[in-house]
C-alpha cells in the first residue's frame, strides 16, 4: 500500500546519533516542543488555487512543497548570518518535500511518511537555532500550521534532518493539508530569522474499477444461481480499493450482492453474485462499488430454461468419493484427499485425509452449492465447500475445499458417477 504523511515529533534517530559529539547548546528547547507553532500562519504570496472537491473514492498519494527564494515570507529574511540560512536556498536553488500517504490495510486510517533531509550555509556555533517544518491548510491568503515537526542546529556540522512516519486517527486533518511552512529560529517565543510558505502540489488518484461478466445467461425460474463475475482494478500499483462489492438490480430479477474487500491496482479477482429470475425474462444490471460509489458497470441477459431431470437416487462414486442422493438430497458425502498445513517459514507438510460434509438439498437447476463451518472462534476452527453439479441424471463434476487450522488446506476436483 502507499505510505503515508503527518508531522508531530522531534528530530529523528540519525539526530540523536549525531548530539553525542555535536551536542546543541545548553538551554536549547526540548526537541519536540511545537505547541508554539501550530495555529500559527504564515501569509502566502500570489494568490492560492482554488479548492478542489474530492470524489468518494479518490485517494491521496503524494503531496510536495518546494520552498526557494520565490516563495519567501513578507518581510524575510530577518537575519542573514549563515547559520540562520538553508544551503541549498541561499546558494540559488531549492528544497523540496514529499509526503507520501498511504492507507492502514485494516483500519482504513490514513497514513504518511516524509524527510527533508538538508544543511544550514554554517552549523549554530554557541546558540540555539531550530529548524521546523510545518503543514497546514490556506486560510484566505495565509497558510495556517495544524503540524509540525522541529530539528535543533548543532554546534559543528550543519546538517538538519525533518521527518516524520507515523498512522493518525485524524485523517479529515491530515488529508486537508494543502500548504507547507519552512523556518528557521532561535526556538520557542522567538521571531524567524528566515521563512519560506509553499503551496503544496497534491497528487490524487481514484481506483479504476471494471466489471465484467457473460453476456447472457439461462436459468431455472425462482432458483436462486450463481452468476460468474470478474472484477479488475487498472489503476497504478499502491491505488487500492477499498470496501469493493459487485451489486445488482432488474426488473423481475432478485439478486445478492458479492463482496471483495480490497483489490489492489494492477490486480483482479472473481467471484459470484447470486441471481433469482421471476419472470421469463430480465436483464440484469450490474454495479461494481467502491466505498459504495458506483465506479463500473455491466448487463446480464437472462432467459428463463425449463428445469432438468433430477438425478437419479443411489450410491454416486469418483476416485476417493463416496455419496448418496436420496430424496433430492446429497447425503453422507465422504473425500479422500491430499492435505497440505503449514508453510513459510516452515517447511509444509502433506498427509491424505479423509473429510464429510453435511446432508445438503439439490438445487432444482442441479446445481449444489454448500457450505460448511465448525468450531467458529476456536482453534479448531474451520470451513468446508462443497460445488457439486449434476450434468446429467447419472453425472455429476464437482470440488471439494477445506480450510482449517495449522493453515491446512485441501481442494480436490472430482467426477462421479451413479452405481449401476
Amino acid at each position: 500500500m502507499r505510505r503515508t504523511v503527518s508531522i508531530a515529533t522531534t528530530i529523528g534517530l540519525a539526530a540523536g546519533v549525531l548530539a553525542a559529539t555535536t551536542a546543541a547548546p545548553v538551554g536549547a528547547a526540548p526537541q519536540g516542543a511545537t505547541d508554539d507553532l501550530v495555529g500559527r500562519s504564515f501569509e502566502m504570496r500570489g494568490q492560492p488555487p482554488a479548492p478542489r472537491r474530492a470524489g468518494v473514492s479518490e485517494q491521496l498519494i503524494s503531496a510536495t512543497a518546494t520552498f526557494s527564494a520565490a516563495n519567501r515570507a513578507q518581510g524575510m529574511p530577518a537575519s542573514t548570518a549563515p547559520q540562520h540560512q538553508f544551503a541549498p536556498i541561499a546558494q540559488g536553488g531549492s528544497l523540496s518535500v514529499t509526503i507520501d500517504y498511504g492507507y492502514h490495510w485494516q483500519t482504513d486510517a490514513l497514513l504518511y511518511n516524509y524527510s527533508l533531509d538538508t544543511d544550514m550555509v554554517a552549523p549554530s556555533g554557541s546558540e540555539d537555532v531550530r529548524a521546523l517544518l510545518g503543514f497546514g491548510t490556506m486560510q484566505a491568503n495565509s497558510c495556517t500550521i495544524e503540524e509540525a515537526t522541529v530539528a535543533w542546529g548543532y554546534q559543528y556540522i550543519p546538517d538538519v534532518l525533518l521527518y516524520d512516519n507515523k498512522d493518525t486517527d485524524d485523517l479529515a486533518s491530515a488529508a486537508a493539508w494543502n500548504c507547507s511552512v519552512l523556518l528557521v529560529d532561535a526556538g520557542q517565543g522567538t521571531q524567524p530569522y528566515d521563512a519560506f510558505v509553499s503551496v503544496m502540489d497534491v497528487v490524487k488518484a481514484s481506483p479504476q474499477l471494471s466489471v465484467t461478466a457473460p453476456k447472457r445467461d439461462r436459468l431455472v425460474k425462482k432458483v436462486w444461481t450463481r452468476i460468474p463475475v470478474k472484477v479488475a482494478n487498472a489503476a497504478a500499483e499502491g491505488v487500492d480499493a477499498r470496501d469493493v462489492v459487485v451489486a445488482g438490480s432488474g426488473k423481475g430479477v432478485k439478486v445478492r450482492p458479492a463482496s471483495f474487500d480490497t483489490l489492489d491496482g494492477q490486480d483482479d479477482t472473481e467471484g459470484h453474485v447470486w441471481a433469482r429470475l421471476m419472470k421469463p425474462k430480465a436483464t440484469l444490471k450490474l454495479a461494481v462499488t467502491e466505498n459504495g460509489e458506483a465506479v463500473g458497470t455491466t448487463s446480464v441477459k437472462l432467459r428463463q430454461r425449463p428445469a432438468p431431470a433430477p438425478p437419479k437416487a443411489g450410491t454416486w462414486s469418483a476416485s476417493g468419493v463416496d455419496f448418496t442422493v436420496r430424496g433430492g438430497k446429497v447425503r453422507g458425502f465422504s473425500i479422500n484427499t491430499q492435505t497440505r498445513c503449514g508453510g513459510y517459514p516452515d517447511i509444509p507438510t502433506t498427509t491424505n485425509n479423509t473429510y464429510s460434509f453435511k446432508t445438503t438439498a439439490i438445487p432444482r437447476n442441479n446445481e449444489l452449492v454448500g457450505t460448511e463451518r465448525g468450531n467458529q472462534g476456536g482453534d479448531a476452527a474451520y470451513s468446508a465447500y462443497l460445488d457439486l453439479e449434476f450434468v446429467s441424471r447419472t453425472k455429476a463434476k464437482g470440488t471439494f475445499s477445506y480450510y482449517g487450522p495449522a493453515r491446512c488446506v485441501a481442494i480436490d476436483g472430482f467426477t462421479a458417477k451413479v452405481k449401476r
